[in-house]
């Protein structure tokens, strides 16, 4: 009985030994390092060392961006198998295609798929996407983080107890809450600061002639510098740029979508003040009887001749519909627009009254006359606006309004006498070529035919 057992206990020993002989190579791939190389304000390039008992024949990043609601996956442009691997996957953070603003936080994590056809995950990891070569730090409560660097911490205390009173004041004006949160505010130390944060690159004669203040890139996160733009009081422009946030939160969404005036006019209005540019631009077009009509408020005025008289008209139309409905229209007009309704509809179904009606009572109110397709151009000032944007425009944007309206006749008279001078050279044109045939008609009808060139057979 002990000679067949020896057999037996052989054989399993020899299993055993193939199966720990095959156990080294089914073990999952090692990570031995995971790092990111910040290259702001272009890339982000995250890199990764791996090894395993097989060859690995696939590396695959997965990554997502907090409160986006969206994934991506990113995988190396070189990648040799083998069973050591060092690999990077570069993720463009602001292109012409693609803009992940600073602030952003990532979640990802790394795929290694290896020559068994085994898969290993690596564990989830979290990155503050923050401009690099900086020591930030952050002040925040229970819905905003204020990230500065240097000696700023009062100041980011300051424009974080503005984010708290523009929260409590607009937010119930809008009857409105957040639900992506947090909000983070990046406050940069100056324009040449922020720059490179915006999306894209400045170009145009726009961006030539206007300061930017600051910006909302996104529903979370909003660039600002602490200088004063267009009010007194430096963090208007953090007042503004979240009561973008929060009119979003109130009206926008996959099927409303809100006018820029109502959306613009609600920011100044979120603002400790409008600021006297605003309200002296809107009051100047008033008195002239030259305000924009309200067609061309429903986009943002890219001329900055006009950018102060589009924020202060914009706040104006939204204090009337305040002050002549009340708070709960005025939020239940947003969610009229949040669930689908065109504006136009929405203003009708809230307060009983369309566009056109909307116009006629506002100019009324204010004494201005009807419509005028050519509005008066603002003063010009030192430009100052925020990316979506609180705006003034530059010292050289303008000319004066006696000058710009003689040089739009004389233009108009121009063009004019152009087109009639060239509908009687077409005109004179057809005349003669009518002509021309008629003789070349005559002529022809006088002749004999011509001859066929053609032979007839067997000639």
């Amino acid at each position: 009985m002990t000679r067949l057992l020896a057999p037996a206990l052989a054989a399993l020993l020899v299993v055993a030994g193939l199966l720990g002989a095959q156990s080294p190579a089914n073990a999952e791939a090692t990570i031995l390092s995971a790092t990111i190389e910040n290259g702001y304000p272009k890339t982000l390039t995250f890199k990764l060392s791996a090894r395993a008992e097989s060859d690995i024949t696939a590396v695959t990043l997965s990554y997502a961006i907090t409160g986006r609601g969206t994934s991506a996956i990113g995988k190396p442009e070189d990648f040799t198998p083998g069973r050591q691997v060092e690999v990077q996957v570069a993720i463009q953070v602001n292109s012409g295609r693609s803009y992940i603003p600073v602030g952003s936080e990532f979640k990802y994590h790394w795929e290694i798929t290896t020559a068994d056809g085994k898969t290993t995950s690596g564990p989830e990891q979290t990155y503050l996407f923050l401009p690099p070569n900086r020591e930030w730090k952050s002040v925040k409560n229970s819905f905003m983080e204020v990230h500065f660097h240097g000696d700023r911490e009062a100041l980011a205390a300051t424009y974080l107890k503005a984010g708290q009173e523009t929260y409590d004041r607009l937010g119930q004006l809008l009857n409105t809450k957040l639900t992506q949160l947090p909000v983070r505010v990046m406050l940069f130390a100056d324009e040449k600061e922020l720059d490179p944060a915006r999306p894209g690159l400045s170009s145009g004669a726009f961006d030539a002639a206007v300061t930017t203040c600051g910006a909302k890139v996104t529903n979370d996160i909003v660039l600002v510098i602490p200088v004063a733009c267009g009010s007194s009081d430096r963090t208007d422009t953090l007042r503004h740029e979240f009561g973008h946030i929060l009119t979003d939160a109130a009206g926008g969404g996959p099927l409303g979508q809100l006018p820029s005036w109502l959306d613009e006019g609600t920011a100044v209005l979120a603002q400790s003040s409008p600021g006297s540019g605003y309200i002296s631009a809107f009051d100047a077009g008033a008195r002239a009887s030259r305000l924009l009509p309200f067609a061309q408020m429903n986009t943002p005025s890219s001329d900055a001749g006009t950018v102060n008289l589009f924020y202060g008209q914009a706040y104006a139309m939204v204090k009337f519909l305040v002050d002549n409905g009340g708070q709960a229209k005025f939020a239940q007009l947003f969610a009229t627009i949040r669930k689908g309704t065109r504006f136009d509809d929405a203003l009708k179904q809230v307060y009983g009254f369309d566009v056109a009606s909307f116009e006629a009572d506002f100019r009324t109110a204010y004494g201005v006359a009807a419509p005028n397709p050519t509005p008066v151009p603002t003063k010009p000032q030192k430009a100052q606006s925020t990316a979506v944007p609180t705006s003034r425009p530059a010292t050289n944007a303008s000319h004066g309004e006696g000058k710009h309206d003689s040089l739009d006749r004389e233009v108009l008279i121009f063009i004019g006498g152009a087109l009639l001078l060239a509908l009687l050279a077409v005109f004179l044109f057809l005349l003669s070529a009518l002509l021309s045939a008629n003789r070349r008609a005559a002529v022809r009808d006088e002749q004999p035919p011509s001859p066929d060139w053609r032979r007839p057979p067997g000639e």
